[in-house]
C-alpha cells in the first residue's frame, strides 16, 4: 500500500458510499399500510402473533414472546427463569449496558466474570469463581453475533443447578453446533433496535422451549394476564411490555430479507478475517468449528499493542488514532465499548482499549468490497 494517509492529505482508499441502514421499500410500506387500515394497532392484531410464530420457527424454538424492546425482552426472560431480588447473575462485562440494567431492574445483582481475548465472550474458566450461594443464573452474551461457548456454559449451569438465559441481542440466526442461539439455554432474548440486522427501530423477542418459562414470560410482558385468558383477568404481577403491530409489520418485512442478507454478511466477514489476518499489528477473532453460523452484527479486530507501541510517545498508534485514520480513508470503523461494565477485569479492559468494530452495514457491501477495508488497515498500520 503506497501513498500518504488521507488524514495527512493523501488520497482515500475508498470514496464510494457503504450500504445505508436501515433498509426499507415497498414491502415495508405495504405492511405498515395493512396495519394502519386494519384498525388494530395493538391488542388483537395479526402481525405480532405472526411474527412470534415465524421468528420461533426460523430459530427452531417452540415459543416466542414479542416485547417492546430488547432490554425488556431480556428482563422478561430473567423473570421467567426465576431471577428474584437479591439473586446474583453471572454475566459478561463486554456488552452494552442493557445486559446489566436488565438484571438490576429486577433488584438482582450482576456479577461480572472476565472474557476471552480471542472471542470477546464470557470465559467459562472464570464462571465458577464468580458463582456464590446467591447465584441463580448465568447470562452469556453472544457479542457481535458470535456464539458464546454454550457447551461449557451449560455444563457449569447443570453442575451448579443454575438457569441459563442467553443475551442474543446481536445474534439473529447465529448457530452453535447447528442449533440457533437463543434456544441453547432456558431462554434467550433478541433485540430489534435501530442499529440491528433486523430492526423496527425498537423491539425485542424472548425464545424458549420451556412451556412454563413461556407462560411466565407471557404473563410478565402482558400485565399479568395468562396466555389465551381473559383480558380482564390478571393472575400475577406484570408489566405492559408488548410489541405493537407497526413494529411487527416492519419486522415481518425485514424477516423476508434476513437469511439472504446474513449470507452476504458472512461471506464478507470471512473475507475480512482472511485479509486482516495478514496485517502485522492486528489480531483477528479465534476460529471455532463449533460455530456453525455467526450473527454478523459486528466484526471485531484487535490491535496488537506489543506490535504498535514503538516510536515516540506522541506518535504511537492507539485505537482512536487508527479509527480516525481509517475514517479518513473512507472506512466507517467504530470504537465499540470504551469502558467495561466492571473494572479490574484485565482481559475486558484490554479489549476495550484495542478492539475496533466493523459493523454489519459495511459487511452488506459484500465480500469483494472488503478489500477496501483490508487495504485501509494495511495503509494505516504501515504508513503512520
Amino acid at each position: 500500500m503506497t501513498g500518504r494517509l488521507a488524514i495527512d492529505g493523501g488520497t482515500p482508499v475508498r470514496t464510494a458510499p457503504w450500504p445505508a441502514w436501515p433498509r426499507s421499500g415497498a414491502a415495508e410500506r405495504r405492511a405498515l399500510t395493512e396495519v394502519l387500515e386494519s384498525g388494530r394497532w395493538g391488542l388483537g392484531g395479526a402481525a405480532v402473533p405472526e411474527l412470534e410464530a415465524r421468528f420461533a420457527a426460523l430459530h427452531g424454538a417452540r415459543y416466542a414472546v414479542a416485547c417492546c424492546n430488547g432490554t425488556m425482552a431480556l428482563q422478561t426472560a430473567l423473570v421467567a427463569a426465576g431471577v428474584q431480588p437479591g439473586d446474583e447473575v453471572v454475566t459478561s462485562p463486554y456488552s452494552f449496558v442493557a445486559t446489566a440494567h436488565a438484571i438490576r431492574s429486577l433488584g438482582a445483582v450482576p456479577v461480572f466474570a472476565d472474557v476471552e481475548p480471542g472471542t470477546h465472550n464470557l470465559d467459562p474458566e472464570r464462571i465458577d469463581n464468580a458463582v456464590t450461594e446467591r447465584t441463580t443464573a448465568i447470562l452469556p452474551v453472544h457479542i457481535g453475533g458470535r456464539p458464546a461457548d454454550m457447551d461449557r456454559v451449560n455444563a457449569i449451569a447443570a453442575r451448579r443447578g443454575l438457569r441459563v438465559v442467553e443475551d442474543a441481542a446481536q445474534a439473529w440466526l447465529a448457530g452453535w453446533r447447528g442449533r440457533a442461539v437463543g434456544t441453547l439455554g432456558d431462554g434467550g432474548a433478541f433485540s430489534f433496535q435501530s442499529s440491528k440486522n433486523l430492526t423496527a427501530g425498537e423491539g425485542g423477542m424472548v425464545l424458549t422451549d420451556d412451556e412454563g418459562l413461556y407462560r411466565r414470560a407471557w404473563s410478565w410482558h402482558d400485565c399479568g394476564r395468562e396466555p389465551g385468558g381473559s383480558p380482564h383477568e390478571h393472575a400475577a404481577v406484570g408489566l405492559n411490555l408488548r410489541m405493537i403491530e407497526f413494529q411487527a409489520a416492519l419486522l415481518l418485512a425485514g424477516l423476508e430479507r434476513l437469511p439472504a442478507e446474513q449470507a452476504i454478511r458472512r461471506q464478507a466477514m470471512d473475507a475480512l478475517a482472511k485479509g486482516l489476518a495478514e496485517i502485522d499489528g492486528l489480531r483477528t477473532p479465534d476460529p471455532d468449528p463449533r460455530i456453525t453460523a455467526h450473527g454478523c452484527h459486528i466484526f471485531m479486530v484487535r490491535l496488537d499493542e506489543s506490535r504498535i507501541a514503538a516510536g515516540p510517545r506522541d506518535k504511537r498508534l492507539d485505537k482512536h488514532r487508527v479509527i480516525e485514520a481509517l475514517r479518513a480513508e473512507g472506512i466507517p470503523a467504530q470504537p465499540g465499548y470504551g469502558t467495561p461494565l466492571h473494572r479490574e477485569l484485565p482481559v475486558c479492559e484490554e479489549l476495550c482499549r484495542t478492539t475496533i468494530w466493523i459493523k454489519h452495514e459495511v459487511l452488506l457491501a459484500g465480500a469483494a468490497q472488503m478489500q477496501d477495508v483490508v487495504d485501509a488497515f494495511a495503509k494505516v498500520l504501515t504508513r503512520h
